[in-house]
């Protein structure tokens, strides 16, 4: 229905306003509420030129303007509050995707939501990475926080999902026995002691360095490993005979430490300018290991563009077992993986060990 037409007196006047004794009033245009407006006329028409545009519903050019629609910010924020912290990330993990999630809200926090395309999601990725793996890695965080966006009704769906997936393998080097056995022996002793650790029970680095001697009792090397504690709940309880019973008695050596795995350190630091993470002076901290690892493998002469880790004993570990007859269900038990595919994407690139059979067909002429 057409709203009634103005009388020529008030011919130019703004929508709702209308003359009340000696000024001027303004009614709602929803609720129909009047309210007085003054006497001053060029202050009321202003004021009824600014309330219509924020009030009436057909204005939509004007609210276009006026209400703005939530922004990737504003997705982030969800996704930190309420995603991130049921994630359980290791320390590592959680720095990695807080450092995307600053960049993307910098590159482009302020986009508003309706208006992100598939291209610009693309174009992102494309313009803040120079890898196929951190292209990856920033196209799966921007896939989380759009869901986020999904589920609060700001989208219909997710741009991000639609861009296209980085293609990237793994081009680290596999760590044979071979080539462990020639870090091993320019390896020092403590660090002898955390790589046959690591290779007989399959522990992370993390892992590794964390046991006491406290944790070896009852026959058994009882171990939560740090990276699924809170997230699948696995426990192991690793039997302390054989080969990693005589690895714990050679660990008790000369220097007193609650650790497994330990060393003197080369300078005596004061408590206050320890690191944060030293709580005794004999525990070796994961990037210690890695970098001491690293040292013993150049001496070894194994150099490459990208040469095997420490955290490569996990996989040669599991293979070893494997080819011993373990089964893939108790090596990924080992390994305290959620999945069997997760154990066989560690062990790819291991040759797996001949099966010998025999057939029971007979062959008719």
């Amino acid at each position: 229905m057409m709203g009634r037409v103005r009388s020529s007196s008030r011919k130019g006047w703004p929508e709702n306003l209308y003359p009340n004794r000696a000024g001027y009033k303004y009614r709602h245009p929803v609720s129909r509420k009047e309210t007085w407006m003054g006497t001053d006329r060029a202050k009321a028409f202003a004021a009824a030129r600014r309330l219509n545009s924020l009030l009436m519903p057909s204005n939509d050019l004007v609210a276009r303007v006026v209400t703005q629609d939530e922004t990737v910010a504003d997705a982030i924020r969800v996704f930190k509050a309420e995603d991130m912290p049921g994630r359980n990330w290791a320390p590592k993990t959680a720095e990695l995707y807080g450092s995307i999630l600053s960049r993307m809200e910098k590159a482009i926090g302020t986009r508003e939501l309706p208006a992100l395309t598939v291209r610009d999601c693309a174009t992102f990725v494309r313009e803040v990475t120079d890898s196929p793996r951190a292209r990856q890695q920033f196209r799966l965080v921007l896939t989380w926080v759009l869901a986020c966006a999904v589920e609060e009704g700001w989208i219909e769906t997710n741009p991000a999902l639609q861009t296209r997936k980085a293609n990237y393998e793994r081009q680290r080097e596999r760590l044979t026995h071979a080539i462990y056995k020639a870090i091993w022996t320019e390896a020092e002793p403590w660090l002898r002691n955390a790589m046959d650790l690591s290779l007989l029970t399959l522990l992370r680095r993390d892992d590794v360095v964390s046991q006491k001697f406290t944790d070896a009792h009852d026959g058994a090397l009882w171990v939560v490993p740090g990276k699924t504690e809170d997230s699948t709940g696995i426990r192991l309880r690793i039997a302390a005979t054989g080969e990693l019973g005589a690895l714990i008695a050679r660990c008790r050596d000369d220097i007193a430490s609650p650790y497994l795995v330990h060393r003197l350190p080369e300078k005596a630091r004061p408590t206050g300018k320890r690191a944060k993470a030293r709580v005794h002076h004999t525990q070796v901290l994961p990037e210690q290991l890695s970098r001491a690892f690293a040292e013993a493998r150049v001496r070894a002469g194994i150099v490459s563009d990208s040469p095997p880790t420490f955290h490569e004993i996990r996989s040669l570990g599991g293979a070893l077992l494997r080819d011993a007859g373990w089964s893939l269900a108790q090596v990924q038990a080992l390994m305290g993986h959620a999945s069997e595919s997760m154990t066989t994407h560690y062990m790819e690139g291991h040759e797996a060990p001949w099966s010998e059979v025999t057939t029971g067909i007979k062959l008719t002429r």
